[in-house]
């Protein structure tokens, strides 16, 4: 069973109510193992999702031609590939493949989410629009989602 909880100064309280109502089937007193996690906050996600839709609208022609960028997810791919985010194993051909890591909830906790977030602020400042000052991208990326 999952319960969503909230870390007080008194310990962890039930989240939401269908949580208050799972914690109630356990008893006082009984052991349990918890698992901790951060699970990924959904408004950062949005947030990254406008920074990749925000780099495709406006990353320069020579760069869509360069890396064939055609779409949004031609771009996420572009982002793992440059941040290392993926593995490059040999096929039954010896052929290279690459595999891109999965970024999803499930795949992700929020601490590791933020990380490669601000990697790819980094990378677009640094290597796909160059010139523009962080702030002001961040501004785009709050009014863009």
């Amino acid at each position: 069973m999952d319960i969503y909880c909230k870390v007080t100064q008194y310990g962890l309280v039930p989240l939401y109510n269908t949580d208050l109502e799972l914690k109630k089937h356990l008893k006082i007193g009984n052991v349990v193992k918890c698992k901790v996690s951060n699970p990924r906050n959904y408004e950062h996600h949005k947030k990254f999702f406008a920074l990749v839709r925000l780099t495709f609208d406006n990353l320069p022609l020579p760069l869509v031609e360069k890396w064939h960028i055609h779409n949004e997810q031609d771009m996420l791919r572009r982002f793992k590939r440059d941040l290392g985010y993926f593995t490059n194993t040999l096929n039954e051909y010896g052929e290279h493949e690459i595999e891109y890591l999965s970024i999803s909830f499930a795949a992700m906790e929020q601490h590791e989410f933020e990380r490669f977030y601000n990697q790819c602020i980094d990378l677009v400042l640094n290597k796909y629009i160059k010139g523009i000052d962080k702030d002001d991208l961040i501004t785009e990326i709050e009014e863009f989602k």
